[in-house]
């Protein structure tokens, strides 16, 4: 059954992998000649035929579920525009200071579902199940496409989201039906609700809300940071782990009780009774937590189990692995996108590996054995997804999860109920010692986290370092290649220590990172790295620097930044600045505004010029008395063949400037649009002196600003100019080498769920 499953997931991986949702000639030969090879292995080699059938199964099940995500019934004409729409609130609404983020279920004039944000006072709480008649403006799923970001388009198709958007402001806006049945949803907000004021005076109220509720809203962002230096994140939201727990010890205790009656447990084993009571409350559990994706996986998990000995079946555990396995990717293929899917199955089985060994040995020496091959197992899906991780992880969650599963989280359900049957003063003693569990918890995290080794950071540079960090893993922990371990850590070393990107001496490599509206650009010579811009800051503390630029340098495995350049002041280019600092050492600062810089910064012009490594960089703004915009840094990046022109957001009084002062040294070969493409910039004076092959224009998605502005990219048209816009093109990569060679992430890595794109 295992292998059957493993083959029906690699259908599915294979599907999603796919660039469109159509199928190519090629793909359809391909298909057709599967089938055949099935029809011609059947009876000869029968179990090959049988993988090969779970295999075209579960390629063409993710098929099938991706096109009926993919299907929008939403015409163009309610994109970009305000629309009034009719709609029923889905699951809990989040709310924080300054928002409140909820689904939509639409129903006039269009039917899809949506992801919300309603700015500033609302009239009305809002409730889940309630109707609501609301002016909106909606755009199609969008994120940042750059190389270890976050893919924000592949999650809203993961949670069947149509369209993303906002509330407008509106007397229209009208609460139209509030819903007065008795339903999950409600009751988790009413839960919600009492906790909320129950707990108010508590400190870890958002985690004992996540782990009742499956709310995540309420978590601070102090702890939030604390859970994730340690690696211990998984265990402050409802997972698999809790779960099990709580419906095994339901299961213990059931089965125990019935035994002390003989004559029942004659009737009907313990163990059977115990499967009933301990599915029951595995359902339970997972409806109170909404029955989110995560928490029906759980719930699938201990079903098959609890099923098992319902039936009176016997199945090896890597059986049972196998059908849950099976069940969960029937039930959702789209799973796969989840991050939660991959940790929870990968460690279940480095689980059921690990406790397959030492049997003979001290129960507290097998648990020590375990949580050291989960950590060392991980590491590779770790460093995938999170390019960082703890390396005191093991000791804290040594001690995190037995706290967790023992205290917090049995104490934190028994006062919710508690607190449902009205009996406040028991709620508050249960309440208060799992509150207080937590606190003397996070001084033993924060003191791990204190230690300055305690934290790595690394990105596999590509799938296939990630395939290689995985079986460096598992020769590391398996017992029958031992003698393979000293080749194992030689071949970690090397993939640890490999460059992200070979550049020669005199070749530069300039990659401008897809920021939304806003700036940052990372060049880069053979020994050097150079930041220039580092896009925007949102007032809900959303930043470039953490999203996009800090994980992109991961990948590359640039750990210093040799010199950091801020154009100007503008939010769009210095927004993410502290978070750079903070986890990047950095040699030079320079900027047009350093009055506005923590650190010791200088002005641009302090540095003309400089050379690295056979790559010469000038600042050609050096004479003026400009302010905002046009006062920004412009750098001339400049190999023996190809220069590029990086010009922040100057306007055409600066452009008129640089084309009295250096009329011969503005000519370029690529040319960063000034000032993301607005009418204020790109003369036509200016294209005449540049004249360059390409521009890049670095502009956020139906921004609303509408940059680039048609008469400019009609004007880079008429002077023969290629365009190419990060919109379109997400994180775009230039090397000046031999020759100029321009990547584009999103046509190199295009996934079928992305949206369409139309370039200027």
């Amino acid at each position: 059954m295992l292998i059957l499953a493993l083959n029906f997931l690699f259908g599915i991986m294979v599907f999603s992998l796919k660039n469109t949702i159509d199928f190519s000639n090629l793909e359809l030969g391909l298909f057709c000649s599967l089938i055949l090879l099935i029809f011609l292995t059947f009876r000869r080699y029968n179990n090959v035929s049988i993988s090969l059938i779970f295999f075209t199964v579960g390629f063409t099940w993710m098929g099938v579920f991706s096109s009926n995500a993919l299907e929008l019934n939403i015409d163009e004409k309610f994109f970009n525009t305000p629309v009034s729409v009719v709609g029923i609130i889905e699951d809990l609404p989040k709310q924080s200071d300054k928002k409140t983020q909820f689904s939509l279920r639409v129903s006039e004039p269009f039917k899809g579902k949506v992801k919300l944000s309603w700015y500033g006072k609302l009239p009305h709480k809002l409730q889940s199940n309630d109707t609501w008649k609301l002016l909106i403006k909606i755009k199609h799923n969008n994120s940042y496409q750059n190389q270890g970001g976050f893919d924000y388009e592949q999650w809203l198709f993961y949670q069947q989201f149509n369209a993303t958007g906002y509330v407008r402001k509106s007397n229209d806006n009208q609460l139209l039906a509030k819903n007065n049945t008795l339903s999950i949803n409600s009751i988790r907000q009413d839960i919600r609700h009492s906790l909320a004021n129950h707990l108010a005076d508590f400190s870890f109220l958002g985690v004992i809300n996540a782990l009742i509720v499956g709310d995540r809203s309420l978590i601070s962002k102090q702890h939030w940071n604390l859970f994730k230096a340690t690696n211990t994140t998984h265990l402050s939201v409802i997972s698999g782990l809790h779960i099990g727990l709580i419906s095994g010890f339901i299961f213990i205790l059931t089965s125990f009780l019935w035994r002390l009656c003989t004559n029942c447990s004659a009737k009907i084993p313990a163990k059977v009774i115990g499967a009933y009571f301990g599915l029951l409350s595995a359902f339970s559990y997972a409806l109170i937590a909404g029955f989110s994706i995560p928490t029906q996986r759980a719930f699938i998990m201990a079903s098959v189990v609890f099923i098992t000995l319902i039936l009176r079946r016997h199945h090896n555990v890597w059986q049972l692995y196998g059908i849950a396995l099976l069940l969960v990717l029937i039930s959702d293929p789209l799973g796969i996108f989840s991050v939660g899917f991959w940790l929870s199955f990968y460690v279940v089985a480095v689980i059921i590996y690990g406790a397959s060994q030492h049997q003979k040995s001290h129960w507290f020496v097998r648990l020590l054995y375990i949580q050291f091959i989960i950590s060392i197992a991980t590491l590779p899906l770790v460093a995938w997804f999170f390019d960082s991780g703890s390396i005191l992880s093991p000791i804290a969650n040594l001690i995190a999860i037995p706290i967790f599963s023992f205290i917090t989280t049995p104490l934190s359900l028994l006062g919710a109920v508690l607190l449902y049957l009205q009996l406040p003063y028991l709620s508050n003693v249960s309440f208060s010692i799992a509150n207080g569990s937590l606190e003397y918890l996070s001084i033993l995290l924060e003191f791990l986290q204190n230690f300055d080794f305690n934290q790595w950071h690394y990105s596999p540079y590509s799938s296939i370092d990630l395939i290689a960090l995985i079986i460096v893993a598992f020769i590391f922990i398996l017992p029958s290649a031992l003698k393979f371990r000293k080749v194992s850590l030689i071949l970690l070393l090397v993939i640890w220590i490999q460059p992200g990107a070979k550049i020669t001496q005199g070749e530069a490599l300039i990659t401008t990172l897809d920021v939304g509206q806003g700036l940052a650009h990372v060049v880069r010579t053979q020994n050097h790295t150079l930041l220039f811009d580092t896009g925007a800051k949102y007032p809900s503390g959303f930043n470039m620097g953490d999203a996009v630029i800090t994980p992109y340098l991961r990948t590359q495995q640039i750990n210093f930044l040799d010199m950091i350049i801020i154009s100007h002041g503008d939010n769009d280019h210095i927004g993410g600045l502290s978070s750079i600092l903070k986890d990047f050492k950095t040699e030079k600062v320079l900027s047009s505004i350093p009055e506005k810089i923590s650190t010791d910064s200088d002005l641009c012009q302090s540095l003309p010029s400089w050379q690295w490594d056979g790559v010469n960089f000038q600042m050609l703004n050096l004479t003026h008395e400009f302010t905002g915009n046009n006062a920004s840094c412009v750098l001339r990046v400049s190999t023996k063949q190809y220069s590029i022109l990086l010009t922040g957001d100057i306007e055409k009084e600066a452009e008129k400037n640089l084309i009295k002062i250096w009329p011969e040294k503005l000519k370029s070969d690529i040319l960063i649009s000034p000032h993301h493409g607005s009418k204020t910039s790109s003369s036509d004076a200016f294209l005449t002196a540049t004249s360059p092959q390409w521009v890049i224009i670095s502009s956020g998605y139906k921004n609303r600003f509408n940059h680039p502005a048609k008469q400019v990219t009609d004007r880079y048209k008429k002077h023969n100019i290629k365009i190419l816009n990060t919109n379109c093109a997400g994180q775009i990569d230039i090397k000046l080498a031999d020759k100029i060679e321009i990547n584009q992430y999103r046509k190199l890595q295009k996934r079928y769920f992305w949206r369409a794109c139309s370039p200027n």
